[in-house]
């Protein structure tokens, strides 16, 4: 039901109940009264109420007239306005993601020109700073797609496979830094209504905050469960509990010496919502921090 079909239908439930509010005090209250009393015949009794009700639904009918129009008014001032809201977001969305489109290819090119230096130390310091900006490129964009998403009744993922498929893809990465990934609980499927690309994207960003904040030679695991939900596990310093809402904030970095973007962890955010979900941090057993995405049911 449309804004204007509301209003429409609470202006004729008023004078309606105006209507009935009229009759029964006319006839079952004053009518009564007046002709126990003897103060009119009833002939004159019925004319007049009924005259009394004419009244009151007269002026009712303006009243409620004039406020319909005033809350139609209102109500299309509203839709106009969020509507060009709408649109700045969707523009300002296209534009980040047209940016970070743009991007990708010259950070390609001068990565592979990168390759080619002889000055190893050099080298590998830009490769360092190429990398964390193609990074940041894509978490620009993948946040412009994700703001989209719109989830259908018949969209279905499989927590057990996004696990797997992110576990495989990231473990040369894990590994490069000195740590190790593993997987628990991804033996059966666990089905939600849910984007995989989405939920992917989050997973990721959740296993490359356990890499910079755990400690080298440490594991990294993934642990999925029916309740459904995902749960991340590191052996790093932990979250501190004043933090732990704070660090979901876009562009908030704990640490700002890691050269991170501050976008990783509200995209997590903004996934788990766009899911009906959440997303939490707890105290690991024995150190580290437990980053945990719960779902509904399906």
């Amino acid at each position: 039901m449309t804004s204007f079909n509301r209003v429409f239908r609470l202006a004729l439930v008023s004078l309606l109940a105006t209507f009935l509010l009229a009759v029964i005090w006319e006839f079952a209250f004053e009518y009564p009264l007046f002709i126990h009393f003897g103060w009119v015949n009833e002939a004159e009794s019925i004319a007049s109420r009924w005259g009394h009700v004419t009244v009151i639904m007269a002026f009712a009918a303006i009243t409620v007239t004039f406020l319909t129009l005033l809350s139609v008014r209102l109500v299309r001032e509203l839709q106009t306005k969020d509507e060009i809201m709408r649109k700045k977001d969707e523009d300002r969305m296209t534009f980040a993601a047209d940016v970070a489109h743009e991007l990708r290819t010259p950070l390609a090119v001068l990565r592979a020109h990168l390759d080619s230096l002889d000055d190893a130390d050099t080298n590998y310091q830009l490769v360092q700073d190429v990398d964390r900006i193609t990074r940041i490129v894509e978490q620009v964009l993948a946040k412009s797609q994700i703001e989209a998403i719109q989830l259908g009744p018949d969209d279905m993922a499989d927590l057990a496979e996004v696990s797997s498929s992110m576990a495989a893809y990231l473990a040369p990465l894990v590994i490069r830094e000195g740590r190790l990934i593993e997987v628990v609980g991804a033996e059966k499927p666990v089905m939600i209504n849910g984007n995989t690309f989405a939920l992917e994207q989050a997973l990721r960003n959740l296993v490359e905050n356990a890499i910079k904040y755990s400690a080298r030679g440490s594991t990294i695991t993934i642990e999925v469960s029916a309740t459904p939900s995902i749960r991340v596990i590191d052996r790093g310093r932990g979250v501190p509990f004043e933090e732990r809402e704070m660090i979901f904030e876009r562009f908030h970095r704990a640490d700002r010496r890691s050269g991170g973007s501050g976008l990783g962890l509200s995209i997590v955010r903004r996934v788990a919502e766009a899911h009906g979900g959440k997303i939490s941090v707890e105290d690991a057993p024995g150190g580290g921090a437990v980053f945990v995405l719960n779902f509904p049911r399906f």
